[in-house]
């Protein structure tokens, strides 16, 4: 008798196993199976017929309703993104000219501007370096993003650029897409789980607003909280909603940015050498421009513990750096530089120039993104050290520009495919090397301290389980 028990014991355990693995029918029947009439055995397997297309129409029910949520949530980031881009347009266009008009009397009001983005913010509850950090660590954190970051961020950015401070408008789309993606997922009461995938599709959703690449923007959802892991349950709701976030601004009109790169030659052993090199050169630009945007705001925070006085003080020091410069080159997205190196003209200073006005502008408390900001470094950077290497200036432009990107974000893969989706697939073996060397060679540095990192870049043995802030 207890030799039957235990057959019947592991007869079942081995029914269990093959169930879960879909072998059930290819193991031999078991006792308990062999006593069962042709009637119970029919019940038997109707009822495993019934469960399991139950099973598959659940499953079916869940995607509609994630599909139909991505969609609304990239519809919204997609309108809220167009908005903002038509602002930042306008404002940017009013700077430039003028400024070209003979004395730039909009930069003067930089001061008041501050001022004012101080008062919203403590209106609002919220600190002045309240951003993109917030929304990312909502993401690896019980800490959740205030709504009010949106319009905040919106109207803010907008009257920076409208007075010629340097930062950009790509980490202002995602803090929007983030608090609209926020915004849907509390409306609807999701969970935690629920929640974060929701706060991705509107990250997604905004980042392909404004830069038109959904692909790239998907990924970015998808490593952007934790640096080595890809977060893939929210890939097929995040690239839903990203490519309903990029196709509203392009039926609007408003063209995404886009360069075609000329033909090169044939990839060879001394071109991977140089592009070897650039890659580590991008690394330590990038940490240049990280370590330089993050000490300037500790400096501005530790000598002006007061928020006006430290928003006034980096508002006169960016206008008496603009003046100094004679240029505005330097103020603003950054999008011009960026348009110079791709053509293959840069100042060999240029990168250097617009780090300092993004770290005086970021650091005292004006608000924009770092994005742009980082693609006119890089690519500044690249067309010099590319000329020096022996390489096609616009090639390393281009090189430059998604290195150092990859280096600031922590983002290997969204960085290749933002390659491809604004220079083509020609050349995505070089910027795959750029990129990985980008990546392992600028340390722990990033724009966004509330990145977690798992794992060392460089070694699994250095693996930090328990997850240390960038």
């Amino acid at each position: 008798m207890e030799k039957s028990r235990n057959e019947g014991i592991n007869g079942g355990k081995t029914a269990r196993r093959a169930r879960s693995s879909g072998l059930e029918d290819a193991l031999p029947p078991s006792s308990s199976e062999r006593d069962k009439t042709p009637l119970e055995r029919v019940r038997e397997t109707l009822r495993r017929d019934r469960e399991s297309t139950l099973r598959i129409g659940r499953l079916h029910w869940s995607l509609a309703k994630q599909t139909a949520f991505a969609t609304g949530v990239g519809a919204a980031a997609g309108v809220v993104g167009a908005a903002f881009q038509t602002a930042m347009n306008a404002a940017s266009g009013f700077f430039a000219a003028d400024y070209a008009v003979g004395f730039p009397w909009a930069l003067l009001f930089l001061p008041a501007v501050g001022l004012a983005i101080v008062a919203l913010y403590n209106a609002a509850g919220l600190s002045v370096d309240a951003g993109t950090d917030r929304v990312v660590a909502s993401l690896t954190s019980e800490k959740k993003a205030s709504l009010w970051l949106g319009p905040l961020i919106f109207l803010t950015s907008t009257l920076t650029q409208f007075c010629g401070g340097s930062a950009g408008r790509e980490g202002a789309a995602l803090q929007l897409g983030g608090c609209v993606g926020l915004g849907a997922g509390r409306l609807f009461r999701l969970d935690a789980t629920a929640l974060r995938i929701a706060t991705l599709c509107g990250l997604s959703g905004g980042f392909a607003a404004v830069f038109g690449t959904p692909l790239a923007a998907t990924v970015f959802a998808l490593e952007i909280a934790c640096v080595g892991v890809v977060y893939y349950p929210a890939l097929l709701p995040s690239l839903i909603a990203a490519l309903v976030g990029s196709a509203i601004p392009a039926s609007l009109g408003l063209a995404p940015f886009h360069y075609e790169l000329p033909d090169f030659p044939e990839t060879s052993v001394a071109l991977v050498g140089k592009t070897l090199l650039l890659g580590a050169f991008c690394g330590a630009t990038c940490v240049f421009f990280c370590a330089t945007v993050r000490r300037t705001t500790r400096s501005f925070f530790a000598r002006f513990p007061n928020d006006y006085w430290r928003v006034a003080f980096g508002a006169l020091c960016v206008i008496v750096a603009t003046f100094a410069l004679g240029t505005n080159a330097f103020n603003g997205t950054g999008i011009g530089l960026v348009e110079e190196a791709l053509a293959g003209r840069a100042a060999p200073d240029a990168f250097f120039w617009k780090t300092i006005l993004t770290a005086l502008t970021l650091g005292a408390g004006f608000k924009g993104g770092e994005i742009v900001p980082v693609f006119a470094v890089g690519s500044s950077f690249g067309c010099v050290a590319a000329s020096l290497l022996g390489v096609d200036p616009t090639l390393g432009a281009a090189l430059g520009m998604v290195g150092v990107f990859c280096g600031a974000t922590n983002c290997p893969l969204t960085s290749i495919a933002l390659s491809v989706e604004l220079f083509g697939a020609q050349n995505a073996l070089l910027f795959g090397i750029v990129c990985g060397v980008a990546f392992a060679t600028s340390g722990r540095v990033g724009l966004y301290r509330s990145q977690r990192a798992l794992y060392s870049k460089t070694s699994v043995v250095e693996d930090a389980v328990g997850g240390e802030k960038i």
